[in-house]
């Protein structure tokens, strides 16, 4: 599977990795968290750490508060009550407070202001792929 998630990005239009993460930062990020990232979410940041491309731009392990995934999770739990805290935030749209999240087994979520959490893929490739309609 992490080869899946490595070639989807790597083929996605504009895209600008930055540095990847060590074992050492994804664990501490986890503990920070006290929760498990899905293998898939652990294998993209030892590959690019976190990404932007023309239509996306998903969090990770990066100097900026804005795309680590640490902060960004955090205030996404207090601005979503309901969202579990073994959820953790894989983009934030920024579009009517539209979030999307993934669990430790890899499922991906969106949450919304006043609407059920919903699951909208089972992994994060798929996730992707469903965002640039890539088959």
């Amino acid at each position: 599977m992490g080869s899946d998630i490595t070639t989807i990005i790597n083929s996605l239009p504009d895209l600008l990795a930055l540095k990847s993460a060590t074992e050492e930062m994804i664990n501490a990020a986890e503990k920070e968290l006290n929760l498990t990232f899905a293998d898939e979410f652990k294998q993209y940041l030892k590959t690019f750490g976190a990404i932007i491309a023309d239509g996306i731009e998903l969090t990770g392990i990066a100097n900026s508060e804005y795309r680590h995934v640490v902060p960004v999770t955090k205030e996404a739990w207090i601005l979503n009550p309901n969202v579990p805290h073994n959820f953790y935030v894989i983009e934030d749209l920024h579009v009517d407070g539209v979030i999307i999240w993934q669990d430790c087994l890899g499922k991906v979520y969106r949450s919304a202001p006043n609407a059920q959490l919903e699951v909208i893929a089972n992994s994060m490739k798929q996730y992707i792929e469903g965002r640039f309609n890539i088959v």
